[in-house]
């Protein structure tokens, strides 16, 4: 009976950690390291359901194949996050407006390509809980945006050569509508 609640509990952390690795994929508020969030509540989930099943099998070998499993499996999810890390880079920050507590920052794709790519962003908070959402991506050997700014506290505008992009930054969620993405560098 003991080791039942012990399984029942486990389990229910379990179900608890996969909600929020759901959340984080979901991404409500638009964190900007939310790939670290969503790769530690895997990783929990992992571990739990491996507890949860270690305490359910009884002693002897099928504990112990189910124990390595486990284990294989969060060596392998810590090994997959490794090299999904060694696979992206940062953006490197060409210039930054700020506004209260918010910046809107043009970023240049890294590594520089032959023709950079440029794309602004607006930033919000700061350390692990800092919020990055896209307001405007160029395409390659587009221009870079000459001009940004925030017109209100609830609006931002991108001006590139001749076209001028306005679009509306929800406070809380950092939520931007509407995202303008360029087709052609010589377009609006």
């Amino acid at each position: 009976m003991r080791r039942l609640r012990g399984a029942l509990v486990l389990a229910a952390c379990a179900v608890l950690v996969v909600g929020a690795a759901g959340v984080a994929l979901a991404d409500p508020f638009h964190l900007r390291h939310i790939r670290w969030f969503t790769a530690s509540a895997v990783l929990l989930a992992v571990l739990f359901v491996t507890a949860t099943f270690a305490v359910v099998v009884p002693r002897g070998a099928l504990r112990l194949i189910v124990l390595v499993l486990g284990g294989l499996a969060a060596l392998g999810w810590a090994g997959i996050v490794v090299l999904a890390t060694h696979a992206t880079v940062e953006n490197r920050t060409v210039s930054e407006v700020a506004d209260g507590g918010r910046r809107l920052a043009v970023v240049e794709a890294a590594p520089p390509a032959v023709r950079p790519v440029y794309a602004v962003v607006v930033r919000s908070g700061s350390g692990v809980f800092e919020q990055e959402a896209v307001v405007y991506q160029g395409v390659e050997a587009g221009p870079v945006p000459s001009d940004v700014r925030f017109v209100d506290g609830d609006t931002v505008e991108v001006r590139t050569g001749p076209c001028v992009y306005r679009s509306e930054v929800e406070a809380v969620t950092l939520d931007v509508d509407p995202v303008y993405r360029a087709l052609r560098p010589d377009t609006c």
